[in-house]
C-alpha cells in the first residue's frame, strides 16, 4: 500500500480524536466509472491479512466517516477496500451544482461497484473471503448488486439497509411513489427533493436529525466535522430524479425471486429505532435470502457503525466473524 494517508486536499477536522483519524497507510486513488464519472477509493491492509472487506457507505456519506471502523477491521486482520458511490463523497458529481445527489437510475451505481471489484480489488490479489459491508443506501445497493452480478463476493454484511423509505416520512410508499414519478414526469427531475437543499440551509434539519442517527453524540457528528472542513464533500440532499430512482430500485431488490438468487451468506444489522429506513422489511427480505441471518438491536438508531459500544461492539463482532470465516456467525 501506498504511505499516503489522505488526499493533500482532505482537511482534518481540528480536535478530532485519534480513533477518527486515517489509519497508517491508507491509500486513496480513482478509477473512472463506464459512464466516464470519476470515482474516488481508499485501500490499507494489515500485515498478514486474512480476509478482506468492501465498505460502501449510505447515502451523502464517505469513506473518512468509517475511519474508525477501518481501523476495528485492521485490527482484526481484515485488509479493507472502500468506494464513495457516484454523486456522493470525493466522487464526481452529476450535476453542476455539486451538492445535489442526483441519478437516473442505480444501473451507474451498481456498474461502478463491479468495475471497482473486477479491476481493482480482485487483481490486487486479496487474501480469505470478500465481503460486501454496505451501511443504509449501501446496504440497499450491495443487495441488488448480489442479485445481479454472482460470483465475485464471498459474503456481505448490511447494516440498515434501505429497502424503502423510512418509517417516519410524511406520506406512505404508494401516494410517495406516485408523487416522485409526477414531479419528475413534469421535467423538475433535477430539483431539490422535498425538505433537501444546499448543505449550509440545512444546518437546522441536520441537528434535529443527529440523535437519530446514532446515540453516541461523538460518533453521530463525526459526518458533520469532515463535511464542515472539506466542503468539495458535501451533499444538501437528493433531487427528485434520485429519489425516483431510489424507489424503482427499491421495488426491485426486495423481490423474493431476485433474492433467492443471492448464492453467499448475507447478516443484516437492524436497527429498532430506525427513522430513515424501514426496518420492518429486514425479516421479510432475510427470508427470501438462502443464506440469512437479522441481528436486531431494538434499542439502536439508524447508523450501527456509529452508535453506542453496546450496541456497535456486537455488530462489529459478528461482522468480523463474518468477514473472517464466510460463514454466518451462530
Amino acid at each position: 500500500m501506498s504511505d499516503v494517508v489522505v488526499p493533500r486536499d482532505i482537511q482534518v477536522p481540528p480536535n478530532l480524536q485519534a480513533r477518527f483519524t486515517a489509519p497508517a497507510d491508507i491509500a486513496f486513488d480513482t478509477f473512472d466509472a463506464r459512464d466516464g464519472t470519476t470515482i474516488r477509493w481508499a485501500a490499507v491492509a494489515p500485515e498478514g491479512a486474512r480476509a478482506t472487506v468492501v465498505l460502501l457507505p449510505g447515502f451523502t456519506e464517505y469513506v473518512e466517516a468509517y475511519f474508525e471502523t477501518i481501523r476495528d477491521l485492521l485490527a482484526a486482520g481484515i485488509a479493507v477496500f472502500a468506494m464513495d458511490w457516484p454523486g456522493q463523497g470525493g466522487s464526481g458529481r452529476y450535476l453542476a451544482e455539486p451538492e445535489k445527489a442526483h441519478a437516473w437510475g442505480f444501473e451507474a451505481h451498481v456498474g461502478a461497484l463491479r468495475r471497482f471489484l473486477e479491476t481493482i480489488v480482485l487483481p490486487a490479489e486479496t487474501p480469505g473471503p470478500l465481503t460486501l459491508v454496505g451501511h443504509s443506501m449501501g446496504g440497499h445497493l450491495a443487495t441488488r448488486f448480489l442479485e445481479e452480478v454472482p460470483g465475485l463476493a464471498d459474503a456481505a454484511a448490511l447494516s440498515a439497509p434501505a429497502y424503502a423509505v423510512g418509517v417516519d416520512s410524511p406520506l406512505p410508499p404508494a401516494p410517495t411513489r406516485l408523487v416522485v414519478e409526477l414531479v419528475v414526469a413534469l421535467g423538475f427531475g433535477e430539483a431539490w427533493a422535498l425538505g433537501a437543499g444546499p448543505w449550509e440551509r440545512q444546518a437546522k434539519r441536520r441537528a434535529r436529525l443527529r440523535s437519530r442517527l446514532s446515540s453516541d453524540p461523538e460518533r453521530a457528528a463525526i459526518l458533520e466535522r469532515w463535511a464542515e472542513a472539506n466542503p468539495h464533500l458535501r451533499v444538501g440532499g437528493a433531487t427528485w430524479g434520485f429519489g425516483r430512482s431510489f424507489i424503482r430500485s427499491a421495488r426491485r431488490v426486495v423481490e423474493p425471486q431476485r433474492l433467492a438468487r443471492i448464492g453467499v451468506p448475507v447478516l443484516i444489522g437492524s436497527a429498532g429505532c430506525d427513522a430513515f429506513t424501514d426496518s420492518r422489511l429486514h425479516e421479510t427480505v432475510a427470508a427470501s435470502i438462502p443464506a440469512c441471518r437479522v441481528l436486531a438491536f431494538r434499542e439502536a438508531q439508524h447508523c450501527l457503525f456509529l452508535e453506542s459500544d453496546a450496541i456497535r461492539g456486537p455488530w462489529m463482532s459478528a461482522l468480523i466473524a463474518l468477514a473472517t470465516s464466510g460463514r454466518l456467525p451462530a
